[in-house]
């Protein structure tokens, strides 16, 4: 019984340290291959995550890729914190070992990046001020009101306004005790509100989701069944 057991365990070692190595040459052929694929500048890092990873590569097809793509790749998101994950990336074991790839099939595509508030205050204008309050993103900026330059703040509501857009409308108001007629306070609400830009996303995503936190917005991207190209 006990050499019973003694012998699984030295086959759950020996099994674990071929999966690692396997890991590990899976990891850098996937990596050259997404390289030469996609015309990366630099080899991506990538963490094939599951185990064990051996079955996924006989079958050709990765459950979870985890990548980090190098600042020069990334373009206008160089800088953010930016995570993409690749769920049942196909790679025919033939072609892992092949220096000629035609495509890379991605079942799904998911993606994360983070803006900090300076970064979208700075694409709206200047002397704007964007933070995340207890009732919504405050957006604070000088306008003219009734003749006078007045800092007003405003309440709005977070949404997704386009595959690569995000927006604010405010609907609260804050002008330091000025008193004002209703349209006006439409108008500055319709000032205040604003539309942002995301620089453009890798592997063709698309934003589902976003969520204003202490430090910026944190969008979620996704793109389904998709052959990898070009950035």
């Amino acid at each position: 019984m006990i050499k019973a057991l003694v012998g699984l365990v030295v086959l759950l070692v020996v099994a674990l340290a071929a999966d690692r190595v396997g890991v590990e040459y899976a990891e850098q052929r996937v990596a050259t291959q997404l390289q030469e694929e996609l015309a990366l500048s630099a080899p991506p890092g990538v963490e094939i995550n599951g185990f064990p990873v051996l079955t996924q590569a006989v079958a050709g097809r990765y459950d979870d890729v985890r990548l980090t793509l190098s600042e020069a790749d990334l373009g206008e998101l160089s800088g953010l914190d930016v995570v993409v994950g690749l769920e049942g990336l196909h790679l025919p074991l033939s072609e892992l070992f092949s220096e000629n790839v035609e495509a890379v099939p991605v079942d799904r595509v998911e993606g994360t990046v983070s803006v900090p508030y300076a970064e979208v205050a700075a694409q709206i204008g200047e002397g704007v001020a964007v933070a995340n309050g207890p009732d919504g993103v405050v957006v604070t900026q000088t306008l003219e009101v009734l003749g006078q330059d007045v800092e007003v703040s405003g309440t709005g509501q977070l949404l997704v306004a386009g595959p690569d857009e995000i927006g604010v409308t405010v609907v609260g108001l804050s002008l330091a005790g000025v008193e004002i007629p209703d349209f006006l306070i439409e108008q500055l609400q319709d000032q205040l509100s604003f539309v942002y830009i995301v620089p453009p996303l890798p592997f063709g995503l698309q934003i589902t989701e976003v969520v204003a936190t202490d430090g910026g917005f944190d969008i979620s991207a996704a793109a389904e069944d998709t052959v990898l190209e070009p950035i």
